[in-house]
């Protein structure tokens, strides 16, 4: 490999901090991280917080849809607890908060986390924030719906987008049962990027492509490469596969684990 491609922490440094929090991301600066790696959504009043989840209880102490909540509603909610008891009290950040913390110092990917056929209500507020803190070189704004990239577009053409996606829906788990039993047990958000995402990605021309990590091959680089995209693999956290995508020439490299990935590739 001639060069070695960027490391963005997945949520934040999430193998040894809760998801998509402040502890998180502060450790993946300190682990060297280029990037960082996080999802963003809007509550009910419309400000734009850190989660992962469409609903708060995997990852935090409450309960229920994050849209639903206002922000001063998340104000009280553990993000932190249900990782470790050394992150109690940690709490949603707003993305603001997460600027803030990182200023400059690395790539921030923000993705809008919405499948909703309008592109949601996370578009317009991340634009102006962007514009705000004239984030144009430090930011790309990726999302598995492509309506939400299209109104990024139509907003601000100067925003880098990043298109998420699947070679295809993921497998269910191996088992008896009918076809139809199978494919009912797949999320509906794949459902719907499989069927759907040729269409509204068609003309799209995002920045950057951002496949999962098993369907990049040597034909999917060049083929961005001879249209000037740029190629960031999520989430690899095999050595070995790290260093298949540096080889084949990924620009970066989205994992939970920063660190030891960095150090698999600078043995190479």
């Amino acid at each position: 490999m001639t060069t070695l491609p960027q490391i963005f922490a997945h949520r934040g440094a999430s193998a040894v901090a809760p998801e998509n929090t402040l502890p998180a991301f502060a450790k993946a600066l300190e682990m060297g991280a280029d990037g960082i790696e996080l999802d963003t959504q809007a509550t009910a009043d419309g400000q734009l917080v850190v989660l992962h989840d469409y609903n708060l209880e995997r990852t935090t102490t409450g309960a229920g849809p994050l849209r639903t909540h206002t922000l001063d509603q998340l104000a009280g909610i553990d993000a932190g607890v249900r990782f470790d008891s050394a992150f109690s009290g940690t709490p949603i950040p707003t993305l603001d908060q997460v600027f803030d913390l990182v200023g400059d110092s690395c790539v921030v990917n923000v993705e809008i986390k919405n499948m909703d056929w309008d592109g949601g209500r996370e578009p317009e507020p991340l634009a102006r924030l962007i514009q705000r803190r004239g984030l144009y070189d430090q930011v790309i704004v990726s999302s598995f719906n492509p309506i939400a990239l299209r109104r990024m577009r139509q907003l601000d053409p100067s925003i880098p987008l990043g298109l998420l996606y699947f070679d295809r829906p993921p497998h269910p788990p191996d088992g008896k049962g009918s076809l139809l039993q199978k494919v009912r047990s797949l999320p509906l958000k794949d459902l719907l990027l499989y069927f759907c995402r040729p269409w509204f990605s068609r003309g799209l021309a995002p920045e950057s492509l951002h496949p999962y990590f098993t369907s990049i091959d040597a034909q999917l680089v060049a083929k961005a490469r001879s249209r000037g995209q740029l190629v960031n693999a999520w989430t690899v956290n095999s050595g070995a596969e790290a260093l298949r995508l540096a080889n084949l020439g990924v620009n970066a490299i989205i994992t939970d684990i920063p660190a030891a990935i960095r150090k698999e590739l600078s043995r190479a």
